[in-house]
């Protein structure tokens, strides 16, 4: 994989993907329903009474020169949303006006991060694509972006 640092805003998340899966407590696998009752985690080979919600997000990232869809996993997306795929699972679920859900997405939106993502390349159905995945999410050093952007002016400047 190659890996390049962005500034970018997440433009959009769907809020009609799978958002999350079921998750063991110990080891964060998926986890299946078990017969009776609880879930079954393969990679502990037991039987859990419990699990957890763990986020797997599909997101439009954007900035100047463009957009692209990345995934997001669980630390990553919580620091983006602001909070777990436990307690975003409950806000799904109640209902009515100003629907907690929507406006915790939306409020998550057009807000500026800096972005570590990898790029890898992937072949699905033999068509070449380009897997982009967020590796750290921070937010945005005004202060230093705008530092940056001056030295970068001046070292124009003089050549």
């Amino acid at each position: 994989p190659v890996f390049f640092s962005i500034r970018a805003y997440v433009s959009l998340i769907k809020p009609d993907q799978t958002m999350w899966y079921k998750a063991c407590k110990t080891c964060n696998k998926k986890v299946t329903e078990a017969i009776g009752s609880g879930y079954w985690c393969e990679g502990c080979q037991k039987n859990d009474e419990e699990c957890c919600l763990r986020y797997i997000l599909a997101l439009k990232l954007s900035d100047s020169s463009g957009e692209a869809w990345v995934s997001a996993f669980n630390e990553q997306a919580e620091k983006i949303i602001g909070c777990s795929a436990d307690e975003l699972d409950k806000m799904k679920s109640q209902e009515g006006e100003g629907n907690p859900f929507q406006l915790k997405l939306k409020e998550a939106t057009w807000v500026p991060h800096l972005f570590r993502v990898s790029v890898t390349p992937q072949e699905y159905n033999n068509e070449k694509r380009q897997r982009i995945t967020i590796r750290a999410v921070a937010p945005v050093d005004f202060a230093a972006e705008s530092k940056f952007m001056l030295e970068q002016i001046s070292k124009m400047k003089l050549s």
